[in-house]
């Protein structure tokens, strides 16, 4: 065993937030518990979802906290700071008990960062507040998630693979992991039985979502369960918390179906057990779906309003997504859309052509018509050869421009060891095949027109950091010195200055650039520290750091037109003989 796996023994992890994310949270801890033989897990979790921990194998010690309830006490302002802090300070107490060699805060509100930086840990990764209470994001991983919100449409992570990056270990698992126990199964048994099911084919489908623009109208599901029982004949289960017990009785008056109403009558070991035995599972973006997937039945996703499926999707081998295919789709955040056009465009007979094809196991060889699917995108879920997940679209359209950069950011944001001038080849002609694979030619080609002239605004910020590096190094020269000269050091920094907020109007003019000055910018925002030749030291690393991402970039970028040339002459010329 190396010294590292025997220096890791007690880890904490912060997950304060809900059930899907808790789940989704299962292959870092699987991870880390392969990496290091041995250790042991302690979470931290909102006391609301801890009847989910139950089947998470990996935790040794199970710390709860009443999120809510901590909040709504906040809000009302009927107990003083003080008694609020005593909360807080016995809920740190409790945590502190002992001294944590790693801990991973993985819940990004400014409760979890200060809890984090109250706690004894040798270590820290995640958001959390400095020593004069200003924000430090620790890790560049973490310091990644955070760019992603103002950079979606870049991202070619799901939120799983960046938990696994995030605490340095490898993918172990090809999904999430949950034990259903026997008690559970027998559960599901007795409750099957009194609903008259015994050897039929089950069809799941959970109407709810956490925000109402998420979901899926009650009767489209209602029209997509009448097709799947009159032309399949399998029998449907409605699954669903209490509070969604309103959607179930809508349900009930728009369909002819009869389906079996589970909603509010289950527990979530009762939940998983019964999934596992649903040949399929329809949802919205709900902590359902992610219980579906743990149990490895296969999931539709019904995509809608600003979710972002690739950071948030069915995680798992051969899951489906249906999304519109419309230029707003996903909306962001902070959008207030007045006419839900992607609710409408997926229709029941649309989801029913997906849901056949499941049923089948039909897979990647899927047949879905251009005509059939008119505005809207179908996505299989896959792992690629390096082990991360990745959703390939199973109808051919036109590449976009954010696409691409999406292919080309997985590469460049992969290779955390240095250059890749000598793979590039291999990793162009990898991303070239894919494009001819999946989008329409003529569209690769005018991407590729508007990707040749990024690469000179690329070779630009190159330039520039190429320039603030040199000067970085003279100023280290400065700093070393037994006696250092103040004024020719504040020179080299005015320098420097410059070239930084130069670097920053690229990614602010240029988009497409945003993700690597916005990680540039949260390195040198998490230095910390007044001694002057550490923050050099660290901050000629931030800048090699944006240095070697910026040139592999244009690699790759180079490598791919260089491909792709070569193809178009290739075509030319098989039509001509």
């Amino acid at each position: 065993m190396s010294l590292k796996a025997e220096y890791m023994r007690q880890i904490l992890i912060i997950n304060l937030t809900r059930m899907g994310d808790l789940l989704q949270t299962t292959p870092l801890m699987a991870g880390i518990k392969s990496k290091y033989p041995g250790s042991r897990i302690s979470l931290l979790v909102n006391s609301a979802f801890t009847e989910v921990c139950r089947g998470i194998p990996c935790i040794d010690d199970l710390i709860e906290f009443d999120m809510k309830g901590y909040l709504v006490r906040r809000m009302e302002g009927k107990h003083s700071l003080v008694e609020n802090y005593r909360i807080l300070e016995a809920l740190v107490n409790s945590i502190n008990n002992r001294e944590y060699d790693l801990a991973v805060n993985v819940t990004h509100s400014s409760v979890s960062a200060v809890l984090v930086s109250l706690i004894r840990a040798k270590e820290v990764r995640g958001f959390t507040i400095s020593s004069e209470g200003h924000r430090v994001i620790k890790h560049p991983w973490v310091r990644y998630f955070f760019n992603v919100i103002p950079n979606r449409n870049y991202n070619p992570f799901h939120i799983v693979d960046m938990y696994l990056k995030i605490g340095d270990v490898s993918p172990v698992t090809r999904g999430l992991v949950y034990d259903i126990f026997p008690d559970d199964e027998e559960r599901a048994d007795q409750i099957l039985a009194r609903e008259g099911i015994h050897n039929e084919v089950l069809v799941g489908l959970h109407l709810g979502a956490s925000k109402d623009e998420k979901a899926w109208p009650v009767s489209s599901y209602a029209g997509l369960a009448d097709m799947i029982c009159k032309q399949l004949g399998v029998k449907i289960i409605l699954f669903g918390t209490s509070s969604e017990a309103l959607l179930a009785s809508e349900f009930e008056k728009y369909a002819e179906t009869r389906p079996v109403n589970l909603v509010g009558k289950t527990g979530v070991g009762d939940l998983a057990s019964l999934l596992k035995k649903c040949s399929l599972f329809i949802s919205n973006d709900t902590g359902p779906l992610h219980v579906a997937t743990s149990a490895g039945t296969t999931v539709i996703d019904i995509s809608l309003a600003n979710v972002h499926f690739m950071e948030t999707g069915p995680f798992g081998e051969g899951h489906y997504v249906l999304q519109s295919d419309l230029p707003c789709s996903p909306c962001g955040f902070d959008v207030q859309c007045n006419d839900r056009v992607c609710n409408s465009l997926i229709t029941p007979d649309k989801v029913f052509e997906v849901v056949k094809a499941a049923l089948d196991g039909a897979g990647d060889n899927i047949e879905l018509s251009t005509e059939k699917m008119e505005q809207v995108q179908v996505y299989r879920s896959y792992f690629q050869e390096d082990g991360y997940l990745d959703y390939r679209p199973l109808i051919k359209r036109s590449l976009e421009v954010n696409v691409l950069y999406r292919l080309i950011y997985r590469q460049v944001l992969n290779t955390e060891s240095g250059k890749i001038d000598s793979g590039t080849a291999g990793i162009c002609e990898r991303i070239c095949k894919d494009i001819e694979e999946l989008y329409l030619n003529e569209s690769v080609r005018l991407c590729m027109e508007v990707i040749s002239d990024d690469l000179d605004v690329l070779a630009h910020l190159v330039r520039l950091t190429e320039q603030a590096l040199r000067h970085l190094r003279n100023l280290e020269q400065g700093v070393s010195r037994d006696i250092r000269d103040n004024k020719e050091i504040k020179n080299i920094w005015k320098k420097i200055e410059p070239l930084e907020d130069e670097i920053n109007l690229i990614g602010d003019t240029h988009h497409c650039f945003k993700p690597l000055t916005l990680l540039f910018d949260y390195s040198r925002e998490a230095l910390e520290g007044d001694d002057l030749e550490i923050l050099v030291k660290e901050s000629i690393e931030i800048y090699e750091g944006l240095l070697i991402k910026g040139e592999n970039m244009q690699a790759i970028m180079t490598g791919m037109k260089s491909v792709l040339n070569v193809q178009t002459e290739n075509s030319k010329l098989a039509m001509t003989s």
